[in-house]
């Protein structure tokens, strides 16, 4: 054999050696990290694979930045509202700064890091023009005077003062039966005016007189200080005589085509000065609801008191400070009562520098909250990219062990920020309030998987309100709290939820593997069935394990989804 061709062969042949030695290796190195894993399979045939693989496939699938939970806390406030202020502190009569002063200290030794007051628009011009400046001073001076605090304020435009009622007799909220309330209505143009007028004095007082010591306002319309309808009773406010003519005209600019209109709500307006939006009662309908007048009418509620909250933000951030919104606990058949769905236009908006994610811990029930169930909303809010926080309303459970556990499921959703309201003669700020914010709380564990978790809020606005026919009252809240007990149950999992069909698909190269609950229906039309669509098409093709689940309400063998053509001339309901 000549030389070259053996010295081809046996270099081939020292090749194909290496080649065998290294493949053996790799194989005995996988049977190795195999039995290391411990996998087995269950029941059903499918893997079951231990924490530490667990742990491997989530390093592969992007490393710990895509993890969820934080467990650093940030920025730590108590609140002290209006009732609070003139009712136990006193602070309008004499010595009412040296006992704001001392609650202030009290705070600061505890961890708090910033005071938010509230102030009651009614209260603090009684009589037109004439407003008590030396009253927010007195609150300003104090904090910024004499305490290292930082300070935020609640300007509450919907306790307005009396002359204002005098001056528009129809400037108050209605409900469907005519009933009018004590309350502004956004939608009356000249009082909500005279409102920003307020706003806008307050925001540039704080700013220019205190500096870098005044932070932020929060304009609330809400009673409960939080970005939503007014709430009394459970009942629809939002049927004002303005705000009726203002969704008129809404329709009409839409649908030129009285008859149009007509087709599509199944409705027989003669003229244009009939038409009105559906009476809405908490109740009244037991299920969901996916009437085309219905969701013009849910719609026009959104996105026009979206704009309202918007407006009065931008109010503010023109003084230079920040402006933010509380947010109640959603996924409840009360979402479609108090506009929940207005939350993704509101967190979403750069009019919003900050959210806010409030709880007293009570069930729809009047029972005990799971605090498992916090993670979801507060996970929800998180996946909009705003700084966040988690605000324990004590006034109902004053528990120091609920309060951690709050806390806690807080971190775990990732909101580094916390709150405390409702506190004064019910939580001490001592040690043991200390530990709560800044050490017990902590998580126990450190994230091995993400789990993402689609929740459409939208089809949560499908239900009038509690379902008293019903087995349950409120499924939907049942629903969510059974998924995040299960969900939860393991301290190394990470939970993402996500309200917006895009996000999720944006999300899925960070996810461990996916709980997609099906919508009851899709009321943004063409537009958001392409993104159910593509989010579907994007979960096949990522490979992720997909649990798929089914709102109360959608009792059909199979998936039933309507989808809500836009109002517009031409369209209609598909």
């Amino acid at each position: 054999m000549p030389g070259g061709a053996r010295k081809a062969r046996e270099g081939w042949g020292f090749g194909r050696t290496l080649l065998l030695a290294a493949s053996l290796c790799l194989v005995g190195t996988a049977v190795l990290f195999l039995y290391e894993l411990g996998g087995t399979s269950n029941l059903t045939g499918k893997h079951v694979g231990s924490a530490k693989l667990t742990a491997l496939v989530s390093r592969w699938r992007g490393g710990p930045s895509r993890y969820v939970r934080t467990t650093e806390v940030g920025d730590i406030f108590g609140t002290l509202f209006h009732s609070e202020l003139v009712g136990i502190i006193k602070v309008q009569d004499a010595g009412g700064g040296s006992r704001l002063l001392g609650t202030l200290q009290s705070m600061q030794a505890a961890g708090v890091k910033t005071v938010m007051f509230s102030l009651e628009w009614g209260w603090a011009e009684r009589s037109e023009g004439q407003f008590n400046w030396a009253h927010v001073d007195l609150l300003a001076g104090t904090v910024c005077n004499s305490t290292t605090l930082k300070m935020a304020m609640i300007v509450d435009v919907l306790r307005a003062p009396a002359w204002l009622f005098v001056k528009w007799p129809h400037s108050r909220s209605f409900d469907a039966h005519g009933r009018n309330y004590s309350h502004m209505s956004w939608y009356h143009a000249g009082a909500n005016e005279v409102a920003l007028d307020r706003l806008r004095q307050v925001a540039t007082r704080l700013s220019g007189k205190w500096g870098s010591c005044a932070v932020a306002i929060q304009p609330a319309y809400n009673n409960e200080y939080e970005a939503k309808f007014t709430q009394e009773h459970d009942a629809y406010q939002d049927y004002n005589p303005h705000g009726l003519g203002i969704f008129r005209d809404w329709v009409q600019k839409r649908q030129p085509s009285l008859a149009a209109v007509n087709n599509r709500w199944g409705t027989k307006f003669a003229r244009w000065e009939e038409v009105a939006p559906p009476k809405l009662y908490s109740g009244l309908i037991m299920g969901p609801d996916d009437s085309a007048r219905f969701w013009d009418w849910m719609r026009f509620r959104t996105e026009s008191g979206a704009e309202v909250f918007n407006r009065a933000c931008r109010t503010v951030q023109a003084a230079q400070l920040q402006c933010f919104h509380h947010f109640p606990e959603f996924f409840s058949v009360l979402d479609a009562v108090y506009g929940a769905a207005m939350f993704p236009l509101i967190a979403g908006s750069n009019a919003t520098d900050f959210v806010i994610m409030d709880s007293n811990f009570r069930t729809p029930y009047g029972t005990l909250m799971d605090p498992s169930k916090l993670r979801f909303y507060v996970a929800a809010a998180r996946a909009f990219g705003k700084k966040t926080y988690f605000e324990a309303a004590v006034e109902r459970y004053a528990s120091m062990g609920l309060l951690e556990a709050g806390y806690r499921n807080a971190l775990l959703a990732g909101a580094p920020n916390l709150g405390l309201t409702n506190w004064l003669t019910r939580v001490d700020m001592n040690a043991s309030l200390t530990a709560a914010l800044l050490t017990t709380s902590k998580p126990a564990c450190a994230a091995d998987e993400v789990v993402g978790v689609f929740l459409h809020l939208q089809s949560c606005a499908a239900f009038h309100g509690p379902q008293w026919q019903w087995a349950r009252k409120d499924p939907l809240h049942d629903f969510v709290e059974e998924l995040a007990l299960r969900l939860t149950a393991r301290c190394q999992t990470d939970i993402a939820v996500f309200i917006e069909l895009p996000a999720l698909t944006a999300a899925l190269p960070g996810l461990d593997r996916v709980v997609f609950v099906e919508p009851l229906l899709l009321p943004g039309g063409p537009v958001e069935l392409a993104a159910y669509v593509g989010a579907k098409a994007a979960l096949r093709a990522s490979g992720l394990p997909v649990e798929t689940l089914r709102l109360p309400g959608n009792n059909t063998g199979g998936l039933a989804l309507k989808v809500l053509d836009p109002l517009q001339a031409g369209g209609g309901a598909a």
